[in-house]
């Protein structure tokens, strides 16, 4: 049988892969509010129980993958594909309240193992409600240039589509220009839960 890459239902649970070197380093279930052939659109709430290592920038490690609970904010990401960047919209955990956009510079996704494999680039951007943004983690992405982790004309691409979102985020472009502030989760979706088979990294 082959492999199901989506269109996938809405409600229906699939795992998002962060892969480096052939090893998962971190790995969420996400629920899946909307799948177009132009974008996906997944929720994760707080409390979902996650797999995530945790990179040391001082020495260049990355932990091996523990559980835990995703905390304090409920999350809605948007994948488009072909784009080096993943927009997220964050709501208070406690409240539902709508508190920013953050958009992760990331490797390309792929639709593979039954869900989505990418990897996080460590430059990030924070909008703000009314749209007022800031680069974040400039710091951190000095860093893996500097461990040679990704090359200069890497480090450039990303930057080149860091300008892209700028100017979505300025021209009030989509999704930024959409109600998903005012957005809420179906109550009757239960909390997601990874397959048994979140750390194998699918071909």
């Amino acid at each position: 049988m082959a492999e199901m890459t989506g269109p996938w239902r809405r409600g229906e649970t699939i795992p998002i892969r962060y892969v480096r070197h052939g090893e998962v380093y971190f790995a969420f279930p996400q629920i899946v509010v909307e799948d177009t052939p132009g974008r996906l659109i997944t929720y994760m709430p707080m409390g979902t129980t996650v797999q995530r290592g945790r990179v040391d920038f001082k020495t260049g490690t990355v932990e091996r993958p523990k559980p835990g609970p995703w905390h304090s904010t409920n999350v809605l990401r948007f994948y488009e594909p072909d784009l080096g960047f993943i927009v997220a919209a964050g709501y208070a955990g406690a409240t539902g309240d709508f508190l920013c956009w953050y958009i992760d510079l990331a490797d390309p996704i792929r639709r593979a193992g039954g869900g989505i494999v990418t990897w996080d680039q460590s430059l990030d951007i924070v909008a703000a409600p009314d749209l007022s943004w800031q680069m974040k983690d400039e710091d951190h992405f000095a860093t893996i240039q500097e461990w040679g982790w990704i090359t200069p004309q890497r480090a450039a691409s990303i930057r080149r589509d860091a300008q892209t979102v700028i100017e979505r985020i300025e021209a009030r472009a989509a999704p930024f220009n959409e109600p998903w502030p005012a957005w809420r989760p179906d109550p009757t979706w239960p909390m997601p839960v990874l397959p048994d088979d979140w750390a194998q990294v699918p071909g």
